[in-house]
């Protein structure tokens, strides 16, 4: 089920039993569980929702067996959840089916981030009850930002939307974060164009770092360096994070090329290679400037920064600069 169709079935009202919710975009699934919290009538909500980490096999069967007090529907929330113990639980009680028997409680078993398949998620797959909220697309990320400022009474050209989704990413929450800073700045009637950009938003350690990785991958060490020092001396990066962030590049990079290698089909390798496919188009064609063992060590240079901090071998800045002049 999609985002779409879970929308359908809550707008009309035709949602029951139990729902598994995963995927890295939090805004949107907190939205999905808030439309579904608010099917209950406001004056009984206290009595027919319930909210519980860490459920046991004995929560969740309660929660199937669970009865709205004074209202025709009750919702039941965890999180914190074990796919394993659950499923080997409630399968020695023959009770998968019962999750998805209620016809007037729902049930959301809801992750943060996406896990790994498991026998719990490919359950209510099958039964068309699991629901993943992926990364925002840039032009459903623009759609998001005009239709906040429009709310706003703040007008955002799409140019400057597009800028801005350029300078934070795709993730909600950050979005909504910078469209709020940016119109509480310029007003009721006001305009956000670049310099307002560039004035009110705190871009993603990605914008900033990205002109320095193209310089490293063409070759240009002493300029990206030069980027480097001048941010760092600014106080606009930390060098974990310019060191987490390269890691993540090179590791996307690695799997692009050894799936290469492979001969497998480009589509293939774009999916697992994960982020946006603007992105896995970038590294992958940047992975294919490098041999493979040369990106292996690359990957493991920054891998092994954290434990050579804590063994008090070398400082943050220095581990950083030493993996970049091992990898490039």
């Amino acid at each position: 089920m999609n985002e779409s169709e879970l929308y359908k079935r809550t707008n009309a009202k035709t949602l029951a039993g139990a729902y598994l919710f995963e995927g890295a975009e939090e805004l949107t699934k907190q939205q999905a569980v808030d439309r579904i919290t608010a099917l209950l009538d406001p004056g009984f909500s206290d009595l027919n929702l319930k909210r519980q980490k860490e459920p046991d096999v004995i929560a969740v069967l309660d929660a199937i067996h669970a009865v709205p007090v004074f209202d025709t529907l009750c919702v039941t929330i965890f999180t914190e959840f074990d796919d394993a113990a659950l499923f080997d639980a409630l399968e020695k009680r023959n009770a998968l089916d019962a999750l998805f028997a209620p016809t007037d409680t729902i049930i959301l078993f809801v992750r943060r981030g996406k896990g790994r398949e498991t026998p719990f998620s490919k359950l209510f797959s099958d039964k068309n009850r699991y629901v993943s909220f992926d990364p925002l697309s840039e032009d459903r990320a623009q759609n998001m930002v005009a239709m906040l400022c429009a709310k706003r009474g703040v007008r955002l050209d799409r140019p400057e939307a597009f800028a801005l989704i350029d300078m934070v990413g795709t993730d909600a929450y950050r979005l909504e974060n910078e469209v709020g800073k940016l119109c509480d700045y310029v007003g009721n009637g006001g305009v956000i164009t670049r310099d307002v950009l560039k004035f009110i938003v705190t871009p993603s350690v990605e914008y900033e770092i990205f002109p320095m990785l193209n310089a490293l991958l063409a070759g240009n060490k002493k300029t990206a360096m030069r980027m480097l020092t001048e941010a760092m001396a600014d106080g606009q990066e930390n060098p974990l994070r310019v060191a987490s962030f390269l890691e993540g590049r090179l590791k996307q990079m690695l799997i692009g090329k050894e799936l290469l290698d492979e001969k497998r089909p480009r589509p293939e390798i774009l999916k697992a290679m994960g982020g946006s496919p603007k992105a896995a188009e970038i590294a992958l064609k940047n992975a294919q400037k490098f041999p493979t063992e040369r990106l292996r060590n690359a990957v493991a240079a920054f891998a092994e920064i954290n434990a050579r901090l804590k063994m008090g071998e070398l400082n943050e800045t220095d581990g950083l600069i030493l993996a970049i002049y091992k990898s490039f």
